[in-house]
């Protein structure tokens, strides 16, 4: 199964996400961060109307090598029609929601970005974990 996303005007590699958590579900467009150790990332905005459950405080390295305390919130995850996942989801006071490749590991997914093209294409296994 194929999920299809895109490379927008900044370059930055763009997957449709859902999100849910106790309250809601959200769509989101979120860019792939290959930095980023995490599951997901989501803006305030977002998670508190998802109603996330907090389930731990941890110690996260910045890019700049600073640390920093963050609390870490719990939500399903699912990329087009793969298995939902129950992921831990940091917030950001950004806009922008970021998907891992931890993630997309987790999801034992191929990731094919056509830059000339500025297409994407997550390829899932037809069985989870395959």
């Amino acid at each position: 199964m194929t999920v299809e996303g895109h490379i927008d005007e900044a370059l930055q590699i763009r997957l449709p996400v859902r999100v849910w958590g106790q309250r809601g579900v959200a769509e989101l467009n979120a860019i792939v961060d290959t930095g980023f150790n995490g599951a997901l990332s989501l803006p305030v905005s977002v998670a508190v109307t998802l109603g996330l459950s907090l389930t731990d405080l941890d110690i996260v390295e910045l890019a700049d090598g600073r640390t920093q305390p963050e609390l870490i919130f719990e939500g399903w995850a699912q990329n087009g029609e793969a298995p939902e996942q129950l992921v831990d989801i940091l917030l950001t006071f950004g806009e922008e929601a970021l998907v891992s490749m931890a993630l997309l590991n987790l999801l034992n997914a191929d990731l094919q970005v056509r830059l000339s093209r500025r297409t994407v294409t997550l390829t899932l296994p037809e069985t989870p974990n395959a």
